[in-house]
């Protein structure tokens, strides 16, 4: 009884509180039923249909919709504001041709009469993406590279059969690039089968592309056991915000402030590491301050130098008898400029390492340089969080 009575006192108050015309209003509810829209132009583009009307003359229209047909089936509806003239559908794979019904709706929830328009949009560009993608052997497995113009969530999926028949899920891309390039790597150098296709974010696949290929024989060099750090040349120090040398190789990736930290002191920093054995160098694998990516003193532009003469490489100061090996640079998939956005790809991108191929005919090396050109605030100093080398042995 007591609960009853403290709701009935606290709605006398509410209402006291109240002036005449204070409580909420609801629309006006009738039944008739809104005008269609007319004038339906068709625009057909890749996956894609923009349809433009005019709005009928309506105080009280609400939105229009679109009712179509999905390329997996599915009945669906697509909506548009009033405040524009126009409703686009996305999501469509291979071209068919359908017709949709496009009705006007008002705030009473009545609709108009469908106004059937035909559509027929071109082909999803999964397809031609698929088509014109290109695959090469590359250092312990292959590359893939495509061209994306209009920016599509793709979802790249490669696939093997183990010795059985059953499917071995390789890697999967997500990418919204226009230019990518990505690899598939840690992959045994004998011929093996591999199968590739597209899928976007509305349920559409391309056919599978299967190609045979070998990779190219390669390890990954025994940096934790054999690497050596030598001295810095004057005019470089150690940051005392850095973990330590050996951070480089502890495979601790991802993790804030494990890192290798050169300071503020002159311009292109640089260090140098005796590998303890001649090997030809075949890529590269950094990683960036996990949550400073992007910022701070992590490389955007480096160089990467070496040679076999120890001669050359005892005085840290000395770039005598040393040899280019690469000049790289650090990227956002997104393509958004330094200080600018990063979005989920680029951290993506970042937290699975920034991978760096050498070319074909880099000479045997012993001792290797890596020098920083420009970070990402143009600052003295040098970050560098784990470096992972591949390569094979020289005979």
């Amino acid at each position: 009884m007591k609960k009853y009575l403290f709701l009935s006192l606290l709605l006398l108050i509410f209402a006291a509180g109240c002036k005449e015309g204070d409580f909420p209003k609801q629309f006006p509810v009738d039944s008739t039923a809104p005008k269609p829209i007319t004038d339906p132009v068709v625009e057909n583009m890749n996956g894609t249909v923009r349809i433009t009307y005019k709005l009928p003359n309506e105080t009280d229209l609400l939105y229009v919709k679109a009712v179509y047909t999905n390329t997996v089936g599915d009945v669906l509806e697509e909506r548009a504001s009033v405040f524009k003239n126009f409703v686009e559908i996305r999501g469509f794979g291979k071209s068919k041709r359908q017709t949709i019904q496009l009705i006007t709706v008002d705030r009473s929830q009545n609709e108009s009469t469908p106004v059937p328009v035909e559509i027929e949009p071109l082909d999803s560009p999964i397809y031609e993406i698929l088509e014109n993608m290109h695959v090469q052997e590359s250092w312990g497995g292959f590359k893939l590279s495509w061209t994306n113009p209009l920016k599509e969530q793709l979802i790249v999926k490669v696939y093997t059969r183990d010795n059985d028949g059953s499917w071995i899920d390789l890697e999967t891309f997500y990418s919204t690039e226009m230019n990518a390039s990505n690899a598939v790597r840690g992959l045994e150098p004998v011929p093996q089968t591999f199968y590739i296709f597209i899928k976007d974010i509305y349920e559409n696949y391309t056919d599978t592309l299967e190609t045979v290929l070998t990779p190219y024989y390669e390890i990954e060099l025994p940096a934790r056991s054999q690497f050596r750090e030598l001295p810095l040349a004057p005019g470089y120090q150690v940051s005392p915000y850095s973990i330590g040398w050996h951070t480089l190789w502890d495979g601790v990736i991802n993790v804030d402030q494990n890192m290798y930290y050169l300071g503020l002191f002159d311009p292109q920093p640089y260090f140098t590491v005796d590998m303890g054995k001649l090997y030809i160098l075949s890529r590269t694998r950094l990683w960036q301050r996990a949550d400073y990516i992007y910022a701070l003193h992590c490389l955007r532009f480096f160089e990467i130098w070496g040679t076999a003469d120890w001669e050359n490489a005892r005085d840290p100061s000395n770039w005598d008898g040393w040899t280019l090996l690469g000049e790289f640079e650090s990227y956002k998939p997104s393509g958004n400029p330094p200080g600018g956005a990063i979005t989920d790809e680029d951290r993506a991108h970042t937290r699975a390492g920034e991978e760096f191929e050498f070319s074909d005919d880099v000479p045997p090396i012993q001792y290797i340089r890596i020098r920083s050109i420009e970070n990402w605030t143009r600052s003295n100093g040098m970050i560098i969080a784990e470096w992972i080398l591949w390569g094979k042995e020289y005979e």
